[in-house]
């Protein structure tokens, strides 16, 4: 597709195959004024899937990061490997903060704006208030 110049095509069939993007959420990511740049950039993805590919995750690292840490899922992800990434980096995080936002997919930057900013202040309003690991 993207030798044939049908480079859009190119990213919605990555977006729903690869990644596994729901209809409605490639409907927001398409009115997103970044979705130029992505289209733009599909030639890179193919190099990004083979190094995501080759990445090993390593608890051990994670485990020594002292700062307290916020993860963000939408509770309605579907996509395997992300609830695997998350379940992993709960396990190793000394202090970690979960936030599920209903109702929500793989990108709430697109569908769930409010409740992201939201998730995202509470998180660091109340960040000087949680005990810090050394």
């Amino acid at each position: 597709m993207i030798q044939d110049g049908k480079r859009e095509q190119a990213v919605v069939t990555f977006l729903r195959e690869v990644v596994m993007v729901s209809p409605s959420d490639l409907d927001a990511m398409r009115s997103r004024p970044n979705w130029r740049r992505l289209v733009d950039s599909i030639d890179s993805h193919p190099r990004q899937m083979r190094a995501l590919a080759a990445y090993r995750f390593d608890a051990k690292r994670t485990s020594t990061v002292g700062v307290p840490t916020l993860l963000i899922r939408g509770g309605e992800t579907t996509i395997p490997d992300v609830k695997r990434a998350m379940s992993s980096l709960m396990a190793s995080l000394p202090n970690p903060t979960e936030v599920v936002l209903k109702g929500q997919q793989h990108n709430a930057m697109d569908t769930g704006r409010e409740q992201l900013a939201e998730a995202i202040t509470n998180f660091l309003l109340g960040a000087a208030d949680r005990p810090q690991r050394k």
